[in-house]
């Protein structure tokens, strides 16, 4: 029997009926494992402001 009151259901990620995307376990999981597989960045150290010339002078 249909029920017109409950609102439809579809994830755009995996294409499921019983879910919608924010409550998609298989995106739960790649994004897990894809955290995973990247390696760590170095850390890249930034000044705001340009570092002063100093001079022997």
């Amino acid at each position: 029997m249909l029920h017109p009151d409950t609102p439809a259901k579809c994830c755009s990620y995996c294409g499921g009926r019983d879910h919608e995307f924010e409550e998609c376990p298989k995106r739960k999981a790649d994004a897990e494992k894809e955290k995973v597989e990247r390696e760590p960045e170095p850390a890249i150290v930034r000044f705001p402001y340009p570092r002063p010339a100093f001079s022997d002078q």
